[in-house]
């Protein structure tokens, strides 16, 4: 039996998943997806800040690397683990590495698309934030 911690987050994961599918690059370009995200997290992680870029155009070495890996053995979806039990710890998500290895395997582009919006959740907190502190 599936338990969800509350109403809220259990809202958020079916509702992310019913809309997945609506970001076409997640879909068509995978690999450019990942390397956006990659970019993105990495920002955030380094300076606190949002990509000025929005992970630029997303093709990079992380983007021919899942690329490469997809079209050479079907394995691109192995890199987005580790990426994806980042953001689970860093945001405070529950899951596992058996669940984030089963997403990521049966539904890439959902996986992909809820990292796009996590991440942008923060981006736009950030964002937020930075506006309401006044400079002196």
């Amino acid at each position: 039996m599936l338990e969800l911690a509350s109403p809220i987050q259990s809202y958020r994961t079916v509702n992310q998943f019913t809309i997945c599918f609506t970001d076409c690059m997640s879909c068509w370009c995978p690999c450019m997806v990942y390397g956006k995200n990659r970019k993105r997290l990495d920002h955030l992680q380094e300076n606190d800040t949002p990509d000025p870029e929005f992970g630029g155009s997303g093709c990079d070495a992380d983007c021919c690397m899942h690329l490469a890996l997809d079209v050479l053995c079907g394995f691109g979806w192995v890199l987005q683990l580790g990426q994806r039990a980042t953001l689970r710890a860093r945001y405070n998500i529950d899951g596992s590495a058996v669940n984030d290895c089963l997403t990521a395997f049966f539904c890439t582009p959902c996986e992909l698309t809820q990292e796009s919006r996590e991440l942008a959740e923060e981006e736009m907190a950030v964002s937020n934030t930075a506006r309401q502190i006044p400079s002196t």
